[in-house]
């Protein structure tokens, strides 16, 4: 069996495990990114870190993934068990992503950041681990020379991750939204992750819903991010009820709790009608964002992500579907909206399939 190792890097940790090209993952690790003790070179040898421990789980746990002598990326056609063997890394990582160069154009998760070649830097790590021939069973990571071969947007990863083992598993055409924080996209055309011309395809959670809406943090006016980002669903709902509107999460912000997405979620199922209000016109936004999407790509689906995907089918994506339907014409209104199925998994194991299929290669 092909396995590789994916790693999902965030501003606050570094998550990587053990793929199988199933996508099933294993022999995981959780460790603090560490961005504010140093630069990115810190940041680096966090990632070489992951990735050593993993190979480490995976010895501990009795896991052979030498790969077979079919798959191998040996010139040595007679290299037998008791060969260091490559195995491929793929990262996923925030920010505007040179996904052909390895460098980190920008990233709002490290201030400072600007063109930085992780890549190259998480690879000169990743020489240090100093691979052994015979090492023991339980030396696994003494046995590979872990190679990023890869990173991306960890959005685009996300996708990635989807298409090969989520809710894309069949179609060709499809494009991803998570709701969180922000609002971030990707999009699949014959299969592949499209990046455009100069690497920023995708930015879905900045299509327009609202001319002359609400700022977004990108600073235009009216993007899809400022409805349906985590901070700007607490704000909405946040300015109704200090406007007047009932809710039953009136005394939670007058004792001073921060309101949160899950917190409204929960009173619309409730039944408090201003909380389903907000969801309903969450999705009313996302379905115009949508029906753009679908006129200008026609996709055959989109994935939604995300901890706000969690409201689930009647508060948010009956509105998105009503809202397209309305919208959209006859053909790209045939565009499936669905969940996607990978959840926080999603950015390891697209980060993963981005190694193999560079492995591939």
């Amino acid at each position: 069996m092909k396995y590789s190792i994916g790693v999902d890097l965030g501003g606050t940790d570094i998550k990587a495990g053990l793929v199988s090209a199933a996508g099933d993952i294993s022999c995981r690790v959780v460790l603090p990114t560490d961005v504010e003790i140093g630069g990115p070179k810190v940041v680096a040898a966090r990632i070489a870190e992951a990735v050593r421990q993993v190979l480490v789980n995976a010895g501990t746990a009795g896991i052979d993934i030498t790969p077979k002598k079919s798959e191998s990326t040996s010139k040595n056609p007679l290299q037998t068990d008791d060969e260091i063997h490559e195995i491929g890394v793929g990262l996923g990582a925030p920010g505007l992503i040179i996904a052909e160069t390895g460098v980190v154009h920008f990233s709002p998760n490290f201030p400072g950041w600007s063109d930085i070649p992780l890549v190259d830097y998480v690879n000169a790590e990743l020489a240090k681990l100093q691979p052994t021939k015979h090492a023991a069973q339980t030396d696994t990571h003494k046995k590979y020379t872990p190679i990023l071969r890869g990173m991306d947007n960890d959005v685009n990863a996300m996708t990635l991750g989807e298409l090969h083992h989520g809710a894309g598993v069949g179609y060709k055409s499809l494009v991803a939204l998570t709701l969180g924080t922000g609002v971030g996209g990707g999009v699949v055309i014959d299969g592949k992750v499209y990046h455009g011309s100069r690497n920023t395809a995708g930015e879905l959670g900045h299509t327009i819903v609202e001319p002359n809406g609400r700022v977004c943090g990108c600073g235009n006016l009216g993007c899809l991010e400022a409805y349906a980002g985590a901070k700007n669903i607490v704000e909405r709902i946040a300015e109704k009820i200090e406007n007047g509107r009932n809710s039953t999460l009136t005394a939670a912000m007058k004792d001073g709790t921060a309101l949160t997405p899950r917190m409204i979620a929960e009173a619309a199922k409730a039944g408090d009608e201003l909380a389903i209000k907000i969801f309903a016109e969450t999705g009313q936004y996302i379905g115009i964002a949508l029906t753009s999407i679908a006129h200008i790509l026609n996709p055959q689906i989109a994935i939604i992500g995300g901890g706000i995907a969690d409201a689930g089918e009647k508060l948010l994506f009956e509105p998105i579907r009503k809202e397209l339907s309305k919208r959209a014409m006859d053909i790209p209104a045939q565009m499936k909206i669905v969940k996607a199925h990978l959840g926080n998994d999603a950015g390891i194991v697209g980060a993963a399939m981005l190694a193999l299929e560079r492995s591939f290669k």
